[in-house]
């Protein structure tokens, strides 16, 4: 069957470590959605996953940039209803005429609010603000086989497409709670930190902040542990009547032959930047340059690692387990010698259902060099993971086994018996389901 309007294009991961050349759509109107198609696919947003969720080997992706209206808002409650493939600066754009905003932003302008729901996305500080099922009012759900429907807030396959990769089905439209915005800048602290647990002690100071976040140096040549929390408020009022939203937010498509980061240049670049970030005490930027600090010259950061990528894995560690945890990550650190370049830092809350990335507790990032040196060391990562029972984020880690996302997510099986029960002919499917068994 000759699928219409598709062609063949080669998809690669943020971490560039999977690429896949596959039939490619990009749908303009419901109707396309609606044909009848008999292969596996997948639905895509911008693309920006670190792991290869929205492509897989004879899937259709459908991407749904071209979704991108808002089709409803009440200016009472505050509540904006779009189509899942706005992006989330263009919302910004127009909630900031609003004096309105979305408080959950994670890394890059560009991700879509579809994207935003099938990663359960986090921002600057998910202990004040949760996670992204937290804003969300109702989501349309499309199904080949069973046509849209609207599910509300805390049902079960609500839960289940949070976090749930595309697996579910087609998210097509989000009705969204909005926030007041309070100014159109932010102040933050800066503070010099020398260990992990000195930032957990802070963030517990500090919880109600706009902005709470920290990195640490990983290289234990020079400086280990020693890092930056960010501490960040709304600043009073407002400067001038328009918000400035950057045109071009687009992630740089350089490639280098080979890493930047080294033995030396890790410990080296990572006290520069330290000092840089602390030289004042308080600094009032935007908040468009608050919430997207890798908009701009930051995202050399990843271009640097080299045209073999880079590996990241995010650790949840439930609130009692920090110091222990923390104790032995370092000791394993120290140990093992990994090509390590930064640890990131940031306090959590939610309540943790199907594949979602959320409980009371700390989310600890790792960001290494792509090298059998650290392929080996990450397997270590994960039997520590296992031994305290904490929660990988599968939307992170590209690498990541089967066997630790079943025994770490209580509602692995649950999430599993769903798919099958809503998709029994599982027609939605990616490389990274296929992976991981969903």
């Amino acid at each position: 069957m000759k699928i219409p309007y598709t062609k063949n294009t080669t998809f690669t991961s943020f971490d560039k470590t999977v690429s896949i050349t596959t039939l490619h759509q990009k749908p303009d109107r419901t109707r396309m959605l609606e044909e009848s198609i008999t292969t596996f696919q997948i639905p895509r947003g911008s693309g920006l996953s670190y792991v290869p969720a929205s492509f897989g080997q004879d899937t259709l992706v459908r991407e749904l940039s071209p979704f991108n209206r808002i089709l409803e808002f009440d200016v009472k409650q505050k509540t904006v209803v779009v189509e899942s493939g706005i992006t989330l600066k263009k919302l910004l754009e127009w909630s900031f005429t609003e004096k309105l905003y979305l408080p959950v932003q994670p890394g890059y302008p560009d991700i879509t609010i579809g994207g935003c729901v099938a990663a359960n996305v986090h921002g600057k500080n998910p202990h004040k603000y949760g996670s992204f099922k937290e804003h969300v009012i109702w989501i349309e759900l499309f199904h080949p086989k069973n046509g849209s429907r609207i599910l509300e807030s805390k049902s079960e396959l609500f839960e289940a497409t949070f976090g749930g990769l595309g697996l579910t089905g087609i998210i097509t439209k989000v009705k969204i709670q909005l926030r007041d915005l309070p100014s159109d800048r932010i102040t933050v602290e800066p503070r010099k930190v020398d260990s992990m647990i000195e930032s957990a002690e802070i963030f517990e100071r500090n919880p109600n902040s706009e902005i709470l976040y920290a990195w640490h140096n990983g290289s234990i040549l020079k400086n280990f542990e020693k890092g930056v929390v960010q501490i960040g408020s709304f600043s009073e009022g407002f400067l001038g009547n328009n918000l400035i939203v950057p045109k071009k937010t687009t992630i740089k498509k350089i490639q280098i032959p080979i890493s930047f980061w080294g033995k030396f240049t890790i410990p080296l670049f990572n006290s520069i930047n330290r000092n840089i970030e602390t030289s004042q005490n308080k600094i009032e930027k935007d908040i468009f340059n608050n919430f997207f600090p890798f908009t701009f010259s930051t995202q050399w950061y990843f271009v640097l690692y080299g045209k073999k990528g880079f590996r990241e894995c995010q650790i949840l560690v439930s609130k009692n387990n920090i110091r222990d945890f923390i104790h032995d990550l370092t000791s394993l650190i120290r140990k093992e010698k990994p090509d390590l370049h930064l640890m990131g830092l940031k306090p959590f809350r939610g309540e943790q259902k199907f594949l979602q990335y959320c409980r009371d507790g700390l989310s600890i990032t790792l960001n290494f060099k792509n090298s059998p040196s650290t392929s080996h060391f990450l397997s270590k990562i994960d039997e520590l993971v296992m031994s305290y029972k904490a929660l990988p984020y599968i939307i992170k880690d590209s690498r990541l086994p089967k066997n630790i996302v079943e025994k770490c997510y209580p509602q692995y099986e649950e999430f599993k018996n769903l798919l099958k029960k809503i998709d029994p002919d599982r027609i939605f499917k990616s490389y990274l389901s296929e992976q991981l068994n969903l």
